[in-house]
């Protein structure tokens, strides 16, 4: 936090089989100047660019949508309900033309938003209710954690704790499992959020973005990882406050654990894919060693 003067930060490490909560950090200020003091709120919903990875296994869902149909991103600028939509390399001119797959692999946010109208049209209340029947802003509750989840998707917010568990399900095959503090018996949220074949779609995207994405920052010669970063301005046009994260799992193949950090910094550089990725790659390092 101190290396990239961010305001506050979390990080979450699950374990995937059980739902079991390893470690759970937070701290945070309020300036870079004042210091650090801890925090345990995980459960206030941010606005993040996560919502790709639920919006594509909705859509995928529909049966409209496959991995390799191709979006046209043109040149990194879209409107849509008279919002201006931009790339992150809209100022190199764009994807162009790319795959479904590709562009959330490239953190697409204009790739995301033609998927999402290819599959739902102009039905906000249709692609809403598809996000919340995969599981994306669950669980309700946490035993242990003093404070009320917020579950409306329709917010386009979700919490630390929420987006682990999402991610957690992709990590099991489709089995969400409800967060423990306190190792207890696993308790199952929805045995199967989607189809296997969809799940495994998903998996896919998650390891190509590390591999050839956005998220090669991840890449560690220790362990095959699958994740995916975000990056987001918040408050007015002219506030330069960024929320940036990274959520994934290790190892692919068989993952034992599901992580998630989160930071919100002031100013450029801020970058999901950079900042957050390096942090994940360290946490990921740190605990082959200590097996």
């Amino acid at each position: 936090m101190i290396e990239h003067q961010a305001t506050s930060g979390k990080a979450i490490i699950m374990e995937t089989a059980t739902g079991y909560i390893k470690a759970m950090v937070g701290l945070e200020r309020k300036d870079t100047l004042s210091p650090f003091q801890p925090t345990t709120d995980f459960c206030t919903p941010y606005p993040m660019e996560q919502r790709q990875i639920a919006t594509l296994l909705a859509a995928l869902e529909t049966g409209k949508i496959s991995l390799s149909d191709t979006v046209d991103v043109g040149e990194g600028i879209y409107i849509s309900d008279s919002d201006t939509i931009k790339d992150h390399n809209w100022h190199r001119g764009g994807y162009g033309k790319i795959t479904v797959e590709w562009a959330i692999a490239a953190s697409s946010r204009i790739g995301e938003v033609l998927i999402r109208e290819r599959a739902f049209d102009d039905n906000k209340s249709e692609y809403e209710a598809a996000i919340g029947q995969i599981g994306y802003g669950k669980p309700d509750s946490v035993k242990g954690l003093d404070c009320i989840l917020n579950t409306d998707v329709a917010a386009s917010k979700i919490s630390p704790i929420q987006l682990i568990t999402f991610y957690n399900a992709i990590a099991n095959h489709g089995r969400m499992v409800q967060p423990q503090l306190y190792k207890d018996s696993v308790a199952i949220i929805n045995p199967q959020i989607a189809s296997k074949a969809n799940i495994d779609s998903i998996r896919q995207v998650l390891e190509r973005t590390v591999a050839e994405g956005l998220g090669k920052r991840v890449n560690t010669n220790k362990a095959k990882v699958a994740g995916k970063g975000g990056t987001i301005q918040i408050g007015n046009p002219n506030d330069s406050t960024y929320i940036i994260d990274f959520c994934g799992y290790f190892p692919t193949d068989n993952p034992r654990y599901t992580i998630l950090v989160v930071l919100e910094k002031q100013e450029l550089p801020a970058s999901g894919h950079i900042q957050a990725a390096g942090l994940f790659r360290k946490i990921v390092e740190q605990l082959i060693q200590n097996k």
